[in-house]
């Protein structure tokens, strides 16, 4: 149990029984680090088993300490978890439906990398009850995957969307990166749709970030490698918001679309501010009014002598969340059920300090009203780092 969380058990298990939970686990193993990655991984697989062994009884423990909750969306995520052996991973599914009561379930989603997988492994993974695939697909020019150090190439991405297809995952996600130093708008365009021809049925499209130490932030402060520019970022993205629903993909969050049917129930949870327990080296989870994320130094995690960073969400932070979340959706947030909420909560003067500040954003067409529903224009979207920040 981690340091601090141990007088609020019943709390958490009030918590956790008012309606099903997300469980998220990660595995932090990669075959290699990313030039742009500063998530918490480690390519050390002799690890592995300590690992594997410490989700165990984190699965045992947390499921026991708040009363075998259901729980409706399951991720595995990392790191690469497709670098476990199909026995590993059915060991850990098993552990997870022992813990927790899976009777809700109604995604199991699971992140791979294509340069790790092969159709055996893949049937094996939907026997086990997987649904849901996420692929780390990032681009299909194999200069610019050199680039970010990816170990696959652009005939293996594909290839692994076939697989997918053949192993019965009829759920099938990709990530595209956009704002890689050498990066064209066509080339994006030509890989969503090359993407969706061969399967994916959802598209996540991440802005490179690197705001954090990596080997690609360093070749980019050293000025061997050139970002495009803001406005060539937003090109990208303003096309794909065209595009993309043209390819049958609509967008339901800043950075997601998805066909009919296709939204990740998992990641909706987070925006939706549902509960959610995650388990495993960094992993955050959301209780009741507490949030906590476990150490992220793996060694520490392993031998539970990490320590957590705990917070206790009050009235007006729970309240700046719904906005600062909920506008990220496409369908964007009740105005109206919000300053209700906000007066029986005597938070009415934050509401309208929130009303101020974002009438410019009204003005200037970033944002629009819908009858009580406050939510982006697709502009509005490009430029919604500037306008959440009020919520901060």
């Amino acid at each position: 149990m981690i340091p601090g969380l141990e007088n609020f058990i019943p709390a958490l298990g009030e918590a956790a029984r008012r309606e099903p939970l997300g469980l998220y686990l990660h595995v932090p193993f990669c075959r290699d680090r990313c030039t742009y990655c500063s998530f918490v991984t480690t390519r050390d697989e002799s690890l592995k088993q300590a690992v594997l062994d410490q989700l165990h009884r984190q699965l045992r423990e947390w499921g026991e300490v708040l009363g075998r909750p259901g729980v409706d969306t399951l991720y595995l995520g990392g790191g690469t978890p497709s670098l476990l052996t199909a026995a590993e991973l059915a060991a850990l599914t098993q552990a997870a439906a022992q813990a927790f009561d899976l009777a809700p379930l109604e995604e199991a989603t699971l992140e791979a990398n294509p340069g790790t997988l092969d159709l055996a492994w893949l049937e094996q993974a939907r026997a086990a009850g997987w649904d849901r695939i996420s692929l780390g697909v990032q681009t299909l020019d194999d200069g610019l995957l050199t680039r970010l150090g990816r170990i696959h190439d652009a005939r293996t991405a594909l290839e692994a969307l076939e697989w997918a297809r053949r192993a019965g995952f009829t759920r099938v996600s990709a990530d595209l990166m956009v704002g890689i130093p050498g990066q064209d708008l066509g080339r994006v365009l030509g890989d969503a749709r090359t993407l969706v021809q061969a399967g994916a049925n959802h598209l996540s499209i991440y802005l490179l970030d690197l705001d954090k130490a990596c080997a690609l932030r360093s070749q980019v402060d050293t000025g061997k490698l050139t970002l495009p520019s803001d406005d060539e970022g937003a090109d990208v993205v303003e096309a794909l918001q065209e595009e993309l629903p043209r390819l049958g993909l609509q967008p339901y969050e800043i950075s997601n679309y998805a066909a009919e049917g296709q939204v990740s129930r998992h990641n909706n949870r987070y925006w939706e501010r549902r509960p959610y327990l995650g388990l495993g080296p960094s992993a955050a989870s959301q209780l009741g009014r507490w949030r906590w994320t476990e150490s992220g130094i793996i060694h520490a995690w392993i031998e539970d002598r990490g320590t957590a960073e705990l917070q206790e969400l009050d009235a007006a932070e729970a309240l700046a969340e719904i906005p600062l979340l909920g506008l990220r959706m496409h369908r964007g947030v009740d105005w109206e059920q919000l300053r209700a909420r906000g007066k029986a909560l005597n938070l009415e003067p934050l509401v309208d300090g929130w009303e101020a500040q974002l009438a410019p954003f009204l003005q200037h067409g970033l944002l629009v009203r819908d009858g009580p529903v406050l939510r982006f224009t697709p502009r509005g979207m490009l430029l919604s780092n500037g306008v959440l920040q009020i919520f901060v």
